[in-house]
């Protein structure tokens, strides 16, 4: 009975291997963004609390796929590709990163705290932009494109007071997956070091 039972577990095994391996592979990537990719950010002018709301997306933003756009403004993904988590998401962390690493005490949505002032950005795009008509497989390497609107929102009367946008853009190294995922990741730390030293020069935050 006990070989009976674990010939029927290798049976069931080899059966899930089979199925699973008929589904296609599709790789996730993470948003590798750090400082050393930008220039040198500002230094926080502040030790107030911010609190950095939801992110929001433009429509088609707010997904997982790893976004491209043709000439003619056509949106495509990359095929079997996806990253591990939402954009707005990825986003979210890697601001809070950049925030912290230029000195600011800066909060997720979720916290529990009461702080003065509110953190809203708006992803405008998130993708990389082909130049050149054609197959993408053997097309000119893309340019990775990152838009973020900015709005520092005083939270007492919910009044902005400072609004800005900030973007990067960096251009693949080659035409390949991994490689416009790196320069998606280049271009958001360049996009970030701006809203840091943006958010450095705002004045209220300095009184």
């Amino acid at each position: 009975m006990r070989l009976a039972i674990i010939s029927l577990t290798l049976l069931l095994g080899g059966c899930a291997s089979t199925f699973d391996s008929e589904l296609p592979a599709v790789d996730e990537y993470t948003l590798n963004t750090t400082s050393n990719r930008a220039e040198s950010a500002a230094t926080a002018p502040t030790s107030v609390p911010i609190q950095l709301m939801q992110i929001e997306a433009a429509p088609g933003y707010d997904t997982r796929r790893i976004l491209v756009t043709h000439p003619d403004g056509r949106v495509d993904v990359l095929a079997d590709a996806r990253w591990v988590g939402s954009i707005p998401r990825l986003l979210e962390v890697a601001t809070l990163d950049q925030l912290r690493a230029a000195g600011f005490d800066a909060h997720p949505n979720s916290a529990a705290l009461v702080s003065p002032y509110s953190l809203r950005i708006t992803i405008r795009r998130f993708d990389a932009e082909y130049a050149t008509s054609g197959d993408p497989g053997r097309a000119a390497a893309p340019t990775a494109r990152v838009v973020l609107d900015v709005t520092l929102i005083r939270r007492r009367d919910r009044l902005p007071m400072a609004t800005w946008m900030v973007s990067g853009a960096a251009v693949a190294t080659e035409n390949r997956r991994a490689m416009i995922v790196s320069a998606l990741g280049s271009a958001t730390s360049v996009a970030l070091t701006g809203l840091v030293n943006e958010l450095s020069a705002v004045t209220v935050l300095k009184q």
